[in-house]
């Protein structure tokens, strides 16, 4: 026997041994696969670009004497007028360059469409390119829309027939928004056209031959005739921050304010720097807080290639390799050195890699990506010390699941205290004192009309009446002691207050009692502790379940694969409309297709966010059905902080917007709209008073009148929309529709004598009877008329027009004005809105008067609608229910009079 234990004690530390690499091996090979991952993936590719980036900006070089830029800035704008400018000026531009004789000049602006004005200068430009002789034009990938097919866009045919030479354009963002590389050669279907860059090295006959073998090799087979295909990818290796290369104004050059012999056996790039002309993009050297021009990406590329200076990203095969060396490394030295040295072999390893990337850029311009190498080296020690400590965590491991094991018991009815208890319930049931009473009589607590102790002997597990008290039996703190309350009411509790009293027993009586516990069984034991502890769990989940039900907010509870585990009754009406709707098992995102988030917000980007980053959000949304809800989203986490589902509460915000919005409507009214009128007044007073004729003052005071008559008018308009608006207050009786539109012309009638304007009546029917408010729809044709009127030029025609459809009268009113833009319909009734025309001056006004007529139909059962053509002038008709037993008894239609402001000499009467 004794043989074999000391065999078995040799055994077992070769097996510890043996399970010590293997697990090294695993651990390694685990983050060599998501180093691997990773680099496949791109996932880390931000912060390369990070440490890219400002290893550029500490690489710089002298700037280049032979490329100058021909800046189309903000100077040539303010002198030469505004873009596009007359091919004219390109082709003088053009002849004065090419009297220097420059080694090639090349244009990075688009001349695709001819000349809109005089065709004949693109023939002037196209002799100047081809006097040169020397000019490259670009040619430019466009997309009209995402997922569009790509077209080429070329230069005119006639400029391009002159042009020495072609190339593209086209610059590719990487995912971060920032330009860092290009490709030499890119093309519809194929990559015919090279970099303008190398155009211009081809007409200089200056092209390197690493860049002329680079451009005869093959390239992949066509691919398809609508697809922009790319070939031989370039790191830009930028000379600096923008403003590195040397410039010219256009407009020095038109002047002729420059030396002789600037541009000779130079590089010439004429381009756009102004701002907000041309493209300008964000670099490594300048990111976003300073763009540089497309023209002067355009040198750097053309500097790079002229003097070789080429930056090429590693191999894929390399990538791979160092980056796998580096997962493995650390894993493999960790088992023989101490924590300490673990530690310290981690932060050089970081170091070394960092270091060495910048230095491969820098001496060698070979980009290696050092992110996921930091990154599998940075894990690698807490994964390390994790497996390390795994077997000192054993044991402590073990004490954690037996305790997980044992569920401890919910006390869902927990309470500060039994005096706080009764406190609270004396505010609620008939309850005016009680007393605590131990075993033997003494009283250890009383307050307020206290019961005294009873002799009666009293039984477990129930509240028994005495007299005008409640007794009951608790097993309070470990001992046997009894609880008296004086019960006011005459009456005996009701079964709610039964209940109150009871969680109150069940909350400062522990069940069954210590000494019976410890004369158990201990399996018995047990066992009734895992009951208690189930009941108490029921009891909780009841507890949870009654909570959300009767919650005011819609509450939803979605597991981490979206569905839905738990839904209250609001949730249901919110949803579906319906309280007893069954929402539990179905998908979250089904149930959210029916809401629409405000503005740009995407469901699944929102629980993406939430269940993914642990993070809280809150939307606003509108059902289909026109409910407006405030969403909120929280991620459902335990105690390791990992989200395992997520809560929806949705908040009905119907009321609180609309009164957000009119809050905001009038605030908006009366900080402005109402206060200039009043601001001017006080500043007419002031000037009056400093005024020493009487015709001064006078002048000051009509101005003062009409000022105040606006502010009367904005007041008048804002009180009779918030009338129409509040229906208590409408008088409706039985009203002649005619003799409303007859008043309303009238009251409009000296307006349009003063503009020299005709109303033409076309009102059919003799009577047109409706049920309504004959103010507020007198006040509404008023408005219609006097929009047209006001709208509408000299010696033009407003017309009124009254017709039966059906059910219903319209009421339109035309003119002959300048027409109201399409995309100024759908906000035209919106309150405090105008109407803006092109080739007039802004009319005053507060906009509430289509608001007031939109207003007033609606409360009437009717509508207001409006079409209008630019140019041609607008219609609106205002159409009303007609009285359900009326007959019209207007025969055959009358010939239409047109009405001028003689007619009104007399005046209209209403019937």
């Amino acid at each position: 026997m004794a043989t074999n234990n000391n065999a078995s004690s040799d055994v077992m530390p070769r097996r510890k041994r043996s399970r010590t690499l293997p697990e090294n091996i695993k651990l390694a090979l685990l983050l060599m696969g998501v180093a691997l991952l990773c680099q496949h993936q791109g996932w880390l590719s931000r912060w390369d670009h990070i440490i890219y980036d400002s290893t550029l900006r500490l690489w710089s070089r002298p700037t280049p004497n032979n490329i100058i830029i021909v800046a189309i800035d903000n100077n040539s704008l303010s002198e030469l007028g505004r873009w596009p400018w007359s091919r004219l000026l390109h082709a003088e531009l053009l002849n004065r360059i090419s009297k220097d004789k420059p080694r090639a000049v090349a244009y990075d602006i688009i001349f695709a469409e001819p000349g809109r004005r005089n065709p004949e200068n693109d023939v002037r430009f196209a002799d100047a390119i081809r006097s040169s002789g020397r000019v490259a034009l670009p040619v430019l990938m466009e997309q009209p829309r995402l997922g569009a097919p790509a077209f080429e866009s070329l230069p005119l045919p006639l400029l391009a027939e002159q042009a020495a030479a072609l190339g593209h354009v086209h610059f590719e963002l990487d995912s971060d928004g920032i330009l860092r590389r290009l490709f030499l050669r890119e093309g519809l279907g194929n990559p015919n056209w090279p970099h303008l860059g190398i155009a211009l090295l081809q007409i200089g006959d200056q092209l390197p031959d690493l860049v002329a073998r680079a451009l005869r090799e093959p390239v992949e087979k066509p691919g398809s005739l609508i697809r922009w295909a790319r070939a031989k990818p370039l790191l830009i290796p930028f000379a600096g921050p923008p403003g590195s290369f040397n410039e010219v104004s256009f407009s020095t050059i038109m002047r002729g304010n420059y030396p002789p012999g600037l541009f000779k056996d130079k590089y010439v790039l004429i381009g756009a720097t102004a701002t907000g002309l041309g493209h300008s993009l964000p670099t490594p050297v300048s990111a976003f807080s300073h763009l540089m021009s497309g023209v002067e990406i355009h040198a750097n590329v053309l500097d790079a290639l002229l003097n070789g200076i080429y930056i090429t990203p590693l191999s894929k095969s390399w990538q791979l390799a160092i980056t796998s060396l580096l997962a493995l490394l650390p894993m493999l030295l960790f088992p023989y050195m101490t924590p300490r040295s673990n530690l310290l072999l981690t932060i050089g390893l970081m170091t070394v890699t960092v270091a060495g990337a910048i230095v491969l850029l820098i001496t060698l311009r070979i980009w290696f990506l050092p992110t996921v190498g930091l990154v599998v080296i940075a894990s690698s020690y807490p994964l390390w010390s994790w497996r390390r400590l795994e077997q000192a965590m054993h044991f402590l491991a073990q004490e954690l699941d037996r305790l997980e094991d044992q569920q401890a018991a919910l006390n869902i009815e927990r309470s500060p205290s039994l005096k706080s208890s009764i406190e609270f319930l004396q505010h609620m049931l008939p309850v005016q004192g009680w007393s605590l009473v131990d075993q033997k009589g003494r009283i250890e607590g009383r307050h307020g009309v206290s019961p005294q102790p009873t002799s009666i002997g009293l039984s477990a597990g129930e509240w028994q009446s005495i007299g005008n008290d409640l007794w009951t039996v608790l097993n309070h703190e470990g001992q046997i002691k009894h609880l008296g309350l004086h019960w006011q009411s005459p009456r005996p509790p009701a079964p709610q207050q039964q209940a109150i009293l009871e969680q109150l027993r069940q909350q400062f009586s522990m069940a069954g009692g210590g000494v019976a516990n410890r004369s158990q069984e201990v399996v018995q034991a047990r066992i009734e502790q895992v009951q208690q502890a189930t009941a108490r769990l029921r009891e909780l989940r009841r507890l949870v379940d009654d909570s959300i039900s009767n919650m005011a907010d819609g509450v939803l509870v979605a597991n981490a694969l979206g569905a839905i585990i738990l839904a209250n009754k609001r949730a249901g009406w919110y949803l579906r409309e319906n309280d007893d709707a069954t929402l539990t098992g179905l998908p979250i995102v089904q149930l959210l297709e029916d809401l629409q988030p405000r503005g740009n917000d995407d469901w699944n980007e929102l629980l993406r966010r939430s269940l993914l980053e642990n993070a809280g959000t809150q939307v606003h949304a509108r059902h289909h059905q026109g409910r407006q809800l405030l969403v909120q989203i929280t991620p459902l986490s335990r105690d390791t902080q990992q989200p395992v589902g997520l809560i929806l509460n949705f908040s009905d915000i119907n009321r609180l917007k609309a009164s957000e919005e009119k809050r905001n409507e009038a605030l908006h009214f009366l900080s402005h709209d109402l206060r200039s009128p009043l601001v001017s007044t006080l500043a007419l007073l002031d000037l009056a008073k400093k005024k020493q004729t009487v015709e001064d003052v006078h002048v000051l005071l009509i101005r003062m009148e009409n000022h105040t008559n606006q502010t009367l008018d904005l007041a008048d308009q804002f009180l009779q929309l918030a009338r129409v608006e509040s229906s208590s207050q409408l008088r409706l009786h039985e009203l002649d529709l005619v003799a409303l539109a007859m008043n309303a012309m009238e009251q409009v009638w000296a307006q349009a004598r003063i503009k020299r304007i005709q109303l033409k009546s076309s009102i059919t029917p003799k009577e047109a009877w409706i049920h309504g408010d004959g103010g507020l729809l007198e006040r509404a044709l008023v408005n219609l008329l006097d929009n047209a009127v006001k709208f509408s030029g000299a010696g033009s025609t407003v017309e009124i027009a009254l017709a039966q459809h059906r059910d219903e009268w319209h009421c339109s009113v035309t003119d002959e004005g300048e027409g109201i833009a399409a995309a100024e319909l759908p906000r035209l009734f919106d309150r405090f809105q105008r109407v803006h025309l092109k080739n007039r001056p802004e009319q005053a006004g507060a906009g509430l008067g289509l608001a007031f007529v939109q207003a007033v139909a609606r409360v009437h059962g009717g509508r207001i609608e409006a079409e209008s053509t630019e140019g041609k002038g607008s219609r609106f008709c205002l159409i009303l229910p007609a009285e359900p037993d009326w007959q019209s008894s207007s025969g055959s239609p009358s010939p239409a009079p047109v009405l001028s402001p003689s007619h009104f000499g007399g005046g209209l009467r209403k019937p």
